[in-house]
């Protein structure tokens, strides 16, 4: 696994000419040890490329500044009279506190520990998506998520992801969120991926969308302008990056449309 960053249950168990039930044993164990992290179908290794997944406390404290001013920057997208459909992850929960202050708006989200920030505001209307906890997380993944995104319609959706790349477009470590994530990029009438400037370059396990889904993007300044910013400006994708001065809530001097 540190070799190649993934491996499957039926490669390892090929490999070390073992049973299935003997390798999710190990699996197990290793994972508790903290040596690998289990992904659905095998494992994945802890040092090695973005085909794994930390868990939700890891993910709160890498590039959290950055993080923290996306959300900020976000917020301002947000109006009142509007339905809000927020992803599950680290940025979009620096988002939830940042809707503590908000009224007037509907929100809606699969993730408990953004519904409990949004909670506490009494203003706002809160709706949670049904569904199974995964592991380590607090997202809520499973056909009742589904079913329930599928009768729905909003104004706008903040994605998250754990890759972004121009040729694969959009990417998640876990496939358990795939149809999640397709689902409310289906209902939303403008969608808003927020990605930190680490996950650019990346590619992770399971296709979301490509680019050309997407009506924005909100990123920090730590994004290669050279490279990254300018073929996303090429292909027309506005692009807004925190923690530069504002214009019109748009990133100036370093925006495209």
């Amino acid at each position: 696994m540190n070799q190649k960053g993934f491996a499957s249950i039926s490669e390892l168990t090929e490999l070390l000419a073992v049973s299935k039930p003997t390798v999710l044993r190990d699996l197990l164990k290793l994972e508790e040890k903290h040596l690998i992290i289990r992904t659905y179908g095998g494992a994945a290794s802890l040092h090695k490329g973005t085909n794994f997944e930390p868990r939700h406390s890891e993910k709160e404290a890498q590039a959290a500044e950055n993080k923290e001013m996306i959300a900020q920057l976000a917020f301002t997208f947000i109006h009142p009279g509007e339905t809000i459909l927020l992803d599950s992850g680290s940025t979009a929960l620096m988002l939830a506190k940042q809707l503590v202050k908000a009224k007037n708006i509907t929100v809606i989200t699969n993730d408990i520990k953004s519904a409990m920030c949004l909670s506490e505001n009494e203003a706002i209307d809160l709706v949670v998506l049904g569904g199974q906890r995964r592991r380590g997380v607090y997202s809520l993944v499973g056909p009742f998520t589904e079913l329930l995104l599928q009768n729905l319609n909003v104004d706008k959706v903040f994605l998250g992801a754990d890759a972004v790349d121009i040729q694969k477009g959009i990417t998640n470590s876990n496939i358990d969120e795939l149809n999640i994530k397709k689902g409310m990029i289906a209902i939303a009438k403008e969608v808003i991926l927020l990605a930190d400037s680490s996950k650019f370059n990346q590619v992770a396990f399971s296709h979301i969308a490509d680019l050309d889904v997407l009506d924005a993007i909100i990123t920090d300044r730590n994004i290669d302008q050279k490279g990254v910013l300018k073929v996303l400006q090429e292909k027309g994708i506005q692009v807004h990056i925190a923690g530069t001065a504002q214009k019109g809530g748009k990133a100036e001097g370093e925006e495209s449309n």
